[in-house]
Order: structure tokens, then sequence, then C-alpha cells
């Protein structure tokens, strides 16, 4: 399973644009986050087009992960006319407040749909299941990665976090792992995983499947690549 990103940027280094990512199957378009930037390079890429429906992955409502929802499903719905559902699970305790950010939208409930992960289970080729975990970004809200079961591995995809735990329970884990995507921060601070953390904390096998996203600068980025990590392209 490969993701496709409309950017790779924290929610200060609008440069690299909102770190979000995508695939396609069938004709539906999985859309994870959908920040400041994200409405726009769809549009500029005609994403939509090859899309008949559009369903979304929502890791945690800052504005970096949610500012182009407004735009997105107003488009989808009065110019694409396609339907538009947000998957939910059980660990997203964020679910009311991102149910209220729509409403302060003005996006009528006719608009979009919520449907459970599980009704995702088998569906798809990418993927076999999809499931919330739950993470720790800041004191202020709720997140979760998301982790993809798929034929060659566990996909976990970190969405915004500060701890590292849920990552070395996945590693420690014994499963085997794919892919990992994950925030990566070049600075000292209390809500990203940092450059050093990683380096101190992924086992060297482990090395090669990591994915660098939500760059905090392009220093970031370059020292990534120099202790060896991937780093997602957009």
């Amino acid at each position: 399973m490969e993701l496709n990103f409309l950017g790779r940027g924290s929610g200060f280094n609008p440069a690299e644009g909102s770190t979000s990512a995508w695939f396609i199957e069938n004709e539906t378009l999985f859309l994870i986050d959908c920040g400041e930037s994200v409405f726009r390079i769809l549009l500029e890429r005609k994403i939509l087009d090859k899309a008949a429906r559009l369903n979304l992955f929502i890791t945690h409502t800052h504005s970096d992960h949610t500012g182009s929802l407004g735009s997105l499903i107003l488009y989808a719905y009065m110019v694409k006319k396609i339907p538009v559902n947000f998957i939910s699970g059980k660990k997203m305790d964020y679910l009311p407040g991102l149910k209220n950010l729509l409403e302060i939208y003005g996006l009528g409930e006719q608009m979009y749909g919520f449907i459970d992960e599980t009704s995702l289970d088998g569906t798809f080729s990418a993927f076999s299941a999809a499931r919330f975990v739950k993470t720790t970004h800041c004191e202020e809200l709720d997140s979760c990665g998301i982790l993809f079961e798929t034929s060659a591995g566990l996909v976990f995809y970190s969405g915004d976090l500060r701890d590292i735990d849920p990552i070395l329970k996945l590693i420690d884990s014994g499963r085997v792992i794919d892919k990992i995507y994950v925030d990566t921060n070049s600075d000292s601070g209390p809500h990203h995983i940092t450059l050093q953390t990683l380096n101190e904390k992924i086992p060297a096998a482990v090395k090669p499947k990591i994915r660098c996203m939500h760059l905090n600068n392009s220093r970031c980025i370059n020292e990534a690549r120099a202790n060896g990590f991937t780093v997602v392209n957009c």
C-alpha cells in the first residue's frame, strides 16, 4: 500500500503544504486529513475528477488537518455531486468536536455521512482493515493515528503525536510492518516526535520502513535523509 501526498509540512511550514495523503481504488478516493492547502491542490491535480465517492480519515481537528473541509465538502456536494463519508471509530474521542466543526462551516447533514471503520473490512484490495489508534499530541485536543492491515504488512499513519509509544508497541508486536508514516520534527518541542527520538528509539532493521512527514522546515528534511530515513514526496 503506497500513500500519495498532497503536502508534507507542519502547521507552521506552509511552504511544504498541509500534510495530507490519498489513494484511490474503484473510483473511491480515500483522503487522510484535509488542511488549509489541500482543497487547492486537489483541484490543481484534478484528483477529484477520478472519484465517484470520497472517504475521509481525520486524525484530529487542528486547522492544518481540517482547514479545507468546508470548501471540499461543499464542492463535492454542489459541483461534483459525489457522496462524502467520514470514517469513524470508537477511539475517535474528538468525533463530537469534528461534528461541531462541520456545523460551524455551515455544512448540512445531507452533504456528508459517517461510516464505521469496520464497514470497510474486506472491501478493498489496498487494505483489508483500517483502525484508528489512540495517540497523544497535545493537551487541548484528542488525536488518533490510523493502522491499515495490508497484504504486505501493517501500514501505520501517525497523524500528529508527541509520544512514540504507539509506534514502539507496533514494532514490539512482532507483526510484519510494511511502512510507518511518522510526524517528524528537527526541533525539540512538546507536541511532535523529534528526529533525535526516532534515531534513538527506532531499531536499525525498522529504519528503512519509516516515512517522515509533517516536517517543520528544510533542515528537518535534510537531517532526516542524512540519518537514513525516507522523506515522503508530494
